[in-house]
């Protein structure tokens, strides 16, 4: 076998674990700063490293796009990477971080839906049936105990969560689609750091509305937060995208898909060892189900 055939899917797996690790972090820091902070933080980091990176390979090309591929850069920051990422994690809050990272699995059914919407691209006949098993597992996974009072009484507490989880699937979904609409004319290390600034600067007007508070000096000096929001940032943000960026080189579209599905098996096992994140029969079936009916999607030309 070609080296070069077994390094690709390495680094996506790689990827993929590094992802698994987030939430890790993530949902212990949600106990002394808000969301919106712990992600401004990382899209500050990933803002000036990528910076320098692109000022030094791509500086000539860093501008001059059109008016449409600016407005879809900003899609992919504000909306796709800022927003989206404050909901993802402000939904560890109401649920369980193993439900939240599974919900995501519906993106790529959003992003068929959406490419329909926007860009008139017709799924094949066979999507509507596996989209509503996914959807119908979606509902399993979110509320196992099938109670769904809260549609005549009003969003409870973990309805809020399911709710913030699919609003972040649905904003990464629409921003993929915007992704496909620029990565032909813009490389993908410029199309990254552009979705860091833009993410940056929607959180910095995000923060000053909300008029978020600052933590307290006492947690500021804790060594752990800074770990925690230095890890995020570095290891499964930007890490991360450099491995499965060079595995997406070397690796088959069909073949990617599946290493991917390293992200939400690992994150469920990894939450539920060391978060003690558990979740139910019912739950781990209608995951696996979710994640069938979505990598069916997911491969199908």
């Amino acid at each position: 076998m070609d080296s070069k055939s077994v390094a690709g899917p390495i680094l996506v797996a790689i990827a993929a674990i590094l992802w698994a690790t987030d939430a890790l972090f993530r949902a212990p820091l949600l106990n002394s700063v808000s969301p919106m902070l712990i992600v401004l933080f990382a899209h500050a980091v990933g803002a000036v490293v990528l910076g320098i990176w692109v000022f030094i390979r791509y500086r000539n090309s860093i501008g001059g796009f059109s008016l449409w591929t600016w407005f879809c850069l900003f899609l992919i920051g504000a909306g796709g990477s800022g927003i989206a990422t404050v909901l993802y994690t402000a939904s560890f809050e109401h649920i369980n971080p193993s439900v939240a990272i599974l919900l995501q699995k519906l993106q790529p059914l959003l992003v068929v839906i959406f490419a329909f919407i926007f860009l008139r691209e017709k799924p094949k006949r066979s999507f509507w049936a596996w989209a509503l098993v996914a959807l119908l597992a979606t509902v399993v996974v979110s509320f196992p105990d099938f109670d769904f009072s809260f549609i005549s009484h009003g969003i409870d507490w973990r309805s809020t969560g399911v709710i913030y989880a699919i609003s972040a699937a649905a904003l990464w979904a629409l921003s993929t689609v915007a992704g496909k609409a620029v990565l032909g004319k813009v490389p993908p290390s410029i199309v990254t750091f552009w979705r860091y600034v833009f993410g940056f600067l929607a959180l910095i007007a995000l923060v000053t509305v909300a008029k978020e508070t600052m933590p307290s000096a006492s947690v500021l000096r804790a060594p752990s937060i800074w770990h925690g929001l230095l890890y995020i940032a570095l290891v499964p943000g930007i890490l991360a995208l450099v491995f499965y960026y060079h595995g997406l080189k070397r690796t088959a579209a069909t073949t990617t898909t599946f290493v991917e599905l390293l992200f939400p098996i690992c994150a469920v096992v990894l939450n539920w060892i060391f978060l003690n994140a558990t979740l139910r029969p019912v739950q781990i079936v209608a995951g696996v189900v979710l994640i069938y009916a979505v990598t069916r999607i997911s491969t199908a030309k």
